[in-house]
């Protein structure tokens, strides 16, 4: 998908934890708490730019000014379909370019510099590896890439372009 000149920063409520995982492995910078206060929540996405993605008709009605879409699907599968359908124009996707965890930006690393961080066995196994700018988790592609190719190929169909 091209990328316009602004992408969209997402914050998903407290149910859609799932949901903002996917929207990380496919390089969408998505925001998560568990337990965040509705006001608060509202707040930190006017003040951070954020799409509000939420599941829930109270949230969506107490954020008057600010952008939430209301998501019609319970899995987060489907909810990962849909929010790529209705942004495809303003993301794009790039698997693995967000750390998981804390959402950070990944960048590629030398291998020598994870030789202490990994286990051996992947070391030895595994020749390219990432690592998160902001917490610093390191990532390896082993066989994670082919089940996560499969798995978007499975949810998005054909809006799913293998990078």
């Amino acid at each position: 998908m091209a990328m316009a000149e602004e992408g969209v920063k997402f914050f998903c409520d407290d149910q859609l934890g799932k949901l903002c995982r996917w929207l990380r492995i496919i390089g969408q910078d998505a925001v998560y708490e568990r337990e965040i206060a509705d006001e608060e929540l509202i707040a930190r996405a006017r003040s951070e730019g954020r799409t509000i993605l939420t599941r829930d008709t109270r949230l969506a009605a107490k954020a008057p000014g600010a952008e939430v879409v209301l998501l019609d699907e319970n899995y987060p599968a489907h909810q990962l379909r849909e929010v790529v359908l209705r942004f495809g124009d303003r993301i794009e996707i790039r698997v693995f370019s967000r750390c998981v965890a804390c959402n950070g930006e990944i960048e590629a690393t030398a291998k020598e510099e994870v030789r202490e961080k990994v286990p051996p066995f992947v070391f030895s196994t595994q020749e390219k590896f990432t690592r998160c700018k902001s917490c610093g988790k390191i990532y390896w592609q082993a066989t994670h890439r082919e089940r996560v190719d499969r798995a978007l190929r499975d949810v998005l169909g054909e809006l799913w372009k293998e990078a």
